[in-house]
């Protein structure tokens, strides 16, 4: 049979022949057969589990649809083209609402054969073949157009699935990680919203991303008051939903019928307006199972979330995202409005810059200045970069290295007028290494800055490198450095990944990072002895050190002592605007004499290169003979009035090499320095270590 004669007999005029005879009797059945249809499907599993998710007015309204798909088989004007068009459409419903292939096919089954028993009785027998035979061919036709419709749903999900897995693998921030995926989930079958949140200082939920039409509307309604912000607290009502239950239990909670289920009532009223219809509330997990963020899933689609399909996903999801976010959760919390405010002001390009002076910590004179970046908000404030990078992302990023290249190529010439070294050090993310838009800003810039006879220096900062080979990376790097760019690896001892790059990179100068440093008003011990170490290392590498949080007079005296080549922090200046820069150098004196201490910190660091040097540690560049570093603790303790204290004494008993165990020694010796370093600051009570 030829596909013209095949098509004639299901949808053509021989079709039509056929079928127009018993339009009667199928109109006077079509009612009660839906009716029968369906109190036939709810004693199944699969269809109690769908019927169940319904709305009661839902419920009507299908077994409308089912008496009209009747009508719609036995239609005599019926075209192969419409059919198929109306059989994709409702496939893609069943493919969302939870019907599984299997149960699909079994509910066709389950029509031909009420078909059978209802109405081929009712037909002329002559007839009767030829009819079934279009019926079973349309049915067919229809099975095949709504598995369609599966194999489409599914290859969606597995694009947006591997889409997800790419941005995990290639973002190193957590604004671009959070971004990246939401839009993802966006572009799902179901008409997906989606918000993103984790827990501030205070404990409450912050939702930092949101995601479709409905989802932007849900998080403004929270924002506002008209529905309850969701919270993790077991003790309040608004902590009682899918999202409070899954952050303290750590596992996915799903809302097959979230329009009707009582656990949702604070939230249904605005949601129902939404068309929300089914919810996933997807913890993210640190190592330990404990919750450290909150993705919520809505889908205007009853049961859209315990497809089998879409829970595999979800697993999925949850396992790739928790580790992605744990990665990246150093970043601060970020609340939506604050991040769309902040990033709205760098597209607008209202970024400012202050300069931080550094100086060399051998002879006080200034070496460069540090460009850092300020955001410039609705009153003419200046907003400080800790509240405003967490939400940048790596668009923002450079859009405040571009406006940086820029300022600096402008602020050199007011520092080469006054006669200043002109070198500006700008922050530089590790993504942007083997970004051919950082290329040609930065070579751009250097050709600026040469003219006048002046020069950049890009702070590498510490975040996640870009998936670019090594070889790429090195070969951006050398073609920047043949320019005359010069780099510093920023933030040293943060983490693992510095000491990494510090053996990867061959930087010219390396800054320690401050929060090292500013621990010495805690642990004093620790903070120099990191100072110490890493200075050995840097040096050991052929690099300059610069040590930043130089906040106290004790804490400069100490990076001097302790080798470091340069200095950075309030103790020394802050910020300031670049006009502002000649006059400060005017007046600034600078008389830190490693040979004479006049804090406790300092005389704590000398201690500490005699200590090291007495247990036979070869001498070094840099660090005072153990004889010059003695004597320059006694002249300290001489000219504090500290002579007959306890810690005299152990000192005295501890240059001598008598008394108790050493390092018992040591320990009592470095914890009465501590606790002069205290009282010069005003505490009452150090901590040794």
């Amino acid at each position: 049979m030829t596909f013209s004669n095949a098509h004639e007999r299901v949808y053509g005029h021989e079709a039509a022949a056929c079928l127009l005879p018993i339009q009667g009797t199928i109109q006077a059945l079509a009612e009660r057969f839906a009716e029968d249809f369906f109190d036939v499907l709810a004693r199944t599993e699969e269809g109690a589990r769908i019927l169940g998710a319904l709305q009661e007015d839902e419920v009507v309204r299908l077994r409308a649809e089912e008496a009209q798909y009747l009508r719609r088989i036995f239609s005599p004007d019926l075209s192969l083209a419409r059919h198929q068009d109306e059989a994709r459409r409702v496939g893609r419903a069943h493919a969302l609402v939870g019907v599984e292939l299997q149960a699909l096919i079994e509910s066709f089954a389950l029509f031909q054969q009420k078909a059978r028993e209802d109405i081929m009785p009712r037909i002329d027998p002559a007839q009767r073949h030829a009819i079934l035979d279009i019926m079973q061919s349309r049915i067919f036709v229809d099975m095949q157009a709504q598995a369609g419709s599966y194999q489409r749903v599914d290859a969606g999900l597995a694009l947006a699935s591997a889409a997800i897995d790419e941005i995990i693998q290639q973002t190193g921030n957590f604004s671009d990680l959070i971004r990246g995926v939401m839009e993802r989930i966006g572009t799902l079958e179901g008409e997906v919203s989606a918000l993103l949140g984790r827990c501030d200082a205070s404990g409450e939920l912050q939702i930092e991303a949101s995601e479709g039409h409905r989802g932007h509307r849900y998080h403004e309604a929270m924002m506002t008051g008209v529905v309850p912000k969701i919270s993790t607290d077991a003790d309040r009502p608004s902590g009682q939903g899918p999202g409070g239950c899954a952050w303290r239990s750590g596992e996915i909670i799903i809302s097959d019928a979230w329009a009707v289920e009582s656990r949702n009532r604070p939230w249904q009223g605005f949601g129902r307006q939404l068309g929300f219809r089914s919810s996933a509330s997807v913890p993210l997990l640190d190592d330990t199972g404990k919750s450290i963020a909150l993705l919520t899933l809505y889908s205007a689609w009853p049961r859209f979330f315990s497809t089998l399909r879409i829970s595999n996903f979800l697993s999925h999801l949850q396992r790739a995202l928790s580790h992605a976010v744990q990665r990246l959760s150093m970043a601060p919390v970020v609340a939506l409005p604050l991040r769309q405010k902040y990033r709205g002001w760098i597209a607008e390009q209202r970024v400012a810059f202050l300069y931080q002076p550094i100086i060399d910590l051998r002879t006080g004179q200034l070496r460069k200045v540090e460009a850092l970046a300020r955001l410039v908000d609705d009153q003419e404030r200046l907003v400080a970069p800790q509240l405003f990078l967490p939400a940048c992302g790596n668009a923002e990023l450079f859009t405040i290295l571009e406006l940086g290249l820029e300022r600096a190529c402008c602020d050199t010439r007011l520092l080469a007028q006054a006669g200043l070294p002109a070198t500006i050090a700008l922050n530089f993310p590790a993504e942007g290494i083997g970004d051919a838009r950082c290329e040609r800003s930065i070579l751009q810039a250097m050709r600026k800055c040469a003219d006048l006879g002046s020069s950049i220096e890009l702070e590498l900062l510490e975040t996640r490198e870009a998936s670019d080979s090594d070889e790429h990376r090195q070969a951006f790097l050398q073609k920047l450095r043949d320019a005359g760019v010069r780099f510093a690896e920023d933030d040293l001892g943060s983490g693992h990944s510095s000491l990494l790059r510090l053996d990867q990179y061959a930087f010219d100068e390396v800054k320690l990072d401050q929060a090292l440093v500013r621990s010495a008003t805690e642990r004093p011990q620790r903070a120099l002895e990191f100072m110490l170490y890493l200075t050995r290392l840097v040096h050991a590498f052929d690099m300059r050190l610069t040590v930043e949080g130089l906040e106290h007079r004790g804490l400069i005296e100490s990076a001097r002592i302790l080798g470091a080549d340069q200095g950075q922090g309030y103790g020394i200046a802050r910020p300031m605007p670049i006009e502002n820069i000649a006059a400060w150098y005017r007046g600034f004196r600078y008389d830190v004499d490693a040979n004479r201490p006049t804090t406790a910190l300092g005389a704590l660091a000398t201690y500490l290169l005699w200590d090291l040097q007495s247990m036979g540690h070869p001498e070094e560049a840099g660090l005072a003979a153990p004889m010059d570093a003695r004597r320059t603790v006694e002249v300290f303790i001489a000219e504090r009035g500290l002579q007959g204290t306890e810690l005299a004494m152990l000192l005295a008993e501890h240059f001598e090499g008598k008394g108790v165990v050493r390092a018992r020694l040591r320990a009592r010796v470095i914890q009465g320095f501590a606790r002069a370093w205290f009282e010069e600051l005003g505490r009452a009570s150090p901590t040794a270590g």
